[in-house]
Formats: structure tokens, C-alpha cells, sequence
């Protein structure tokens, strides 16, 4: 089952509770067993953001992840701090914001696109705006339409840009700091979750 890596967690001496976005189930939170000893073969696939085919069996209060295959590592990402962080934030609020089994199929298409565009891109500076892209994505697969919710004409063709997930389109935007603050502000007021502002956490 493709699945991206959200988030893993430690549980008791060698276990972790493993988080992942699938494009079948949506997310999931899943035991694995001994993942933590020297021996696991599925430790080092389990990186946050990393995009892998999984297998799971059933566990009597918790499904257990029992075999990972890497599909992909995104190296790009992973040897620039800056796209580190970015990528580290966007699946960190994935994982906060939606809940076990809500399954959308665009949400994964839509986060693996970001992911592989942030991988292979070369930024002169910090791109604010595809960060912000990526929220307005997210809230409107989870049904919140910043479009549809606020009157601000100035920028309505850039949010629709950012609405269809042209990454290419929406890493060329001039940031614009006030339309940042009205995308996080309408995230922490629809979600009710006090999520850490992006413009100030994800620069180095």
C-alpha cells in the first residue's frame, strides 16, 4: 500500500507507533514492532516524509506495520536543512490535522506532487509561497475553501493557482506577507489547532 511517512514515536523499549498517509486508507497509526533494534530491516525507511509501500496485519488493539519497501528518499530534500524543514513542517501538520482512516486520494497525490517538486527545485532563498500553496491545498481537501470563505479579490488568482496544485506556478509567486498571515490566520480559526506559523519556523 503506498504510503508517505508522517511521523514515528517511540513505544516501549523497541517499539514505535509509526504514522502514515496512505493513498488507500488514509492516514494510520501502526505498531512496529522491534523497529528500534540495530537488526530492523524497516527502520531505516520509516523517515518522516520518505514515500514507501507498506504491508499491515491486524493487532487486536493497535494494526501492525510489518514490511516497508523504500520508494522513495527524496535525497534532494534531505541534503538542504532549508527544504528539510519545510518538508518536516508540511507532514507534521498533515499528521496533526487529519483524522485515522479519513481516506482522500487527492490529499496524497497532492502531497507527494509538493514533495517531489520541493525535491528536485533549486531556491535562491526560502520559497515562502510554496509552503503557502501547500496549506491552501490542504485546507481545501479537508473542506475549508479560503476562496470560497473570504472576500479578498487582489489575490484570488494566485489562490486558485495554489488550489490546483501547480507547484511551478506557485513557487514563481511574490510573496505576499499580508495574504501569508490571512492563510494562517483562516488555518488556526477553521482547524482550532494553534499550529506553529510557518514563516517563522521552517527559516534558517
Amino acid at each position: 500500500m503506498s504510503s508517505i511517512i508522517l511521523s514515528r514515536r517511540d513505544f516501549r523499549e523497541y517499539d514505535q507507533i509509526i504514522s502514515v498517509y496512505t493513498k488507500d486508507e488514509g492516514k494510520r497509526e501502526l505498531l512496529a514492532r522491534g523497529i528500534k533494534k540495530i537488526t530492523s530491516k524497516n527502520a531505516a525507511h520509516c523517515e518522516p516524509f520518505s514515500v514507501v509501500d507498506i504491508e499491515i496485519a491486524h493487532g487486536k488493539e493497535i494494526d501492525h506495520l510489518t514490511k516497508v519497501q523504500p520508494v522513495e528518499y527524496f535525497a534532494g530534500i534531505r541534503n538542504d536543512l532549508q527544504k528539510s524543514l519545510m518538508a518536516g513542517y508540511v507532514v507534521s501538520l498533515l499528521d496533526t490535522l487529519v483524522h485515522e482512516k479519513e481516506r482522500d486520494e487527492r490529499l496524497f497525490d497532492h502531497t507527494l506532487s509538493w514533495l517531489q517538486f520541493l525535491n528536485l527545485s533549486i531556491f535562491q532563498s526560502f520559497n515562502l509561497s510554496l509552503l503557502d500553496g501547500y496549506i491552501v491545498i490542504l485546507l481545501h481537501c479537508l473542506g475549508f475553501s479560503i476562496l470560497q470563505s473570504l472576500d479578498i479579490e487582489k489575490w484570488k488568482d494566485a489562490l486558485q493557482i495554489m488550489e490546483s496544485g501547480d507547484w511551478q506556478a506557485v513557487a514563481q509567486f511574490q510573496y505576499e506577507k499580508l495574504l501569508h498571515r490571512k492563510i494562517y490566520e483562516f488555518l488556526i480559526y477553521q482547524t482550532e489547532h494553534k499550529v506553529p506559523d510557518w514563516a517563522k519556523t521552517c527559516v534558517i
